[in-house]
């Protein structure tokens, strides 16, 4: 774990004991604790995991404005220390391959990239819908017969996984470590509870996710295909300011955080609607309320719990004094549920007129870049399933949910339902 920062006392520290965010039950459901936290100590220390928690929206708006003051720099290290064995096989100073990606660089290099990378990835978004009920439809055929299957394993990781494939253009037998890699980034940055081999297989599967990505940039720039990669190397060859280090590490963000979390959303979309009838099938009488309804889970059951940011110099949010180096948990499911913006903020309300409000997506020059290919999979995940299992419901030996241990997104690892076949 990180040491101290300089100058920072834990004992003189604002603290909020009762929130630990890899604590038993807290993984599933923090939201309690925090609604008692946003009322009496909006920020505080987190001693054990050296954070400072914010917990508010609008302080959490207030960090993605100021990119200057909140550095998303050198904060996806892993918690984990290196064994032996991958120090063998790469070096004591090898680190996960972030660092030319949107989700960790700063100002002045991120826009220009942000900027190149969003005109690529927007191009590739037209036929995207046809393309994707075609794949949803072909996934459905495979256990719609069987009138059981768990929806996480079967259909919204498959979902992902086959999409971030067919726009970066890697070929279906290489999808099948997809899931694998973007859990290794998950549990490596975001919890400190790995046994020494788990560690140890996610720095393997780490190394061997980034020979893939850069395996793959090489195949493409020797033929090049209609996908994002060869998109990225054209404008590369062009002029465009973007280096190979870039592309790869960009790739590997995709795959990490464009399969988990939104196989997380369209899991957490139907468990909603599952758990709510009363909506649910409103919500087939009246298909305007579909994209709202979206807005609405993302607000309430986002994929991504928080993100980690590090304070370049001195600052105060709600009262609270945080030094220079500080590293803080910008707890985005926290701002999602603030009272001051929504009313009844634990209430699932499909309907509800400012759902779009949230900040699952980031904001700002920060806001995620893959968040309307998100939304367009969680609109025809529910079009098709809609359509393809009638009667859908939970199964009658549906466990209660479980997550994978981690402070940035914990994963929905199964979700049994049934309809009538």
């Amino acid at each position: 774990m990180n040491t101290v920062p300089t100058g920072v006392k834990p004992s003189g520290c604002p603290h909020f004991d009762a929130f630990d965010p890899l604590a038993p039950g807290q993984v599933a459901d923090p939201f309690p604790i925090l609604a008692k936290a946003r009322e009496e100590q909006p920020v505080f220390y987190m001693e054990k995991y050296d954070l400072w928690v914010v917990t508010r929206r609008d302080d959490v708006l207030a960090i993605y404005k100021d990119l200057a003051t909140y550095s998303n720099g050198n904060n996806h290290q892993s918690l984990s220390p290196k064994s032996q064995a991958v120090i063998d096989r790469v070096g004591e100073d090898w680190s996960i391959p972030v660092d030319g990606s949107l989700n960790v660089m700063d100002p002045p290099e991120h826009l220009p990239v942000k900027r190149l990378v969003m005109s690529v990835f927007h191009k590739a978004l037209p036929g995207m819908d046809t393309w994707l009920e075609t794949k949803l439809n072909g996934l459905v055929d495979r256990f719609v017969k069987d009138g059981e299957t768990d929806l996480v394993a079967n259909f919204t990781w498959p979902t992902t996984v086959s999409t971030v494939a067919h726009l970066i253009g890697a070929a279906d037998e290489e999808t099948e470590r997809f899931n694998e890699w973007a859990e290794n980034w998950f549990e490596l940055t975001g919890s400190d509870k790995l046994s020494p081999e788990r560690a140890e297989a996610c720095w393997m599967g780490f190394i061997d996710f980034e020979q893939w990505a850069y395996d793959l940039l090489e195949a493409r720039r020797a033929d090049p295909q209609h996908d994002l990669i060869s998109k990225l190397i054209e404008v590369q060859q062009a002029g465009g300011a973007i280096t190979d280090r870039q592309i790869v590490t960009n790739m590997i963000g995709m795959v990490a955080a464009g399969t988990d979390t939104t196989a997380n959303s369209i899991a957490q979309m139907v468990y909603m609607l599952l758990t709510h009838p009363d909506q649910f099938q409103k919500l087939r009488e009246h298909p305007e309320l579909r994209a709202p309804m979206i807005e609405e889970v993302l607000r309430l059951r986002l994929p991504i719990r928080g993100v980690i940011r590090t304070v370049m110099r001195d600052v105060e949010l709600s009262g609270v004094a945080i030094p220079q180096g500080a590293k803080i948990y910008v707890h985005l499911g926290s701002a999602n549920r603030d009272a001051s913006l929504f009313e009844h903020p634990e209430t699932f309300d499909m309907e509800r007129a400012n759902a779009q409000k949230h900040v699952s997506f980031g904001g700002f020059n920060r806001a995620c870049v893959g968040a309307p290919l998100a939304r367009l999979e969680m609109m025809k995940a529910l079009e098709v399933l809609l359509e393809r299992l009638p009667n859908l419901r939970l199964a009658p030996n549906h466990e209660a949910l479980r997550y994978t241990e981690s402070i940035i997104v914990p994963s929905l690892k199964s979700l049994r339902v049934q309809w009538d076949a």
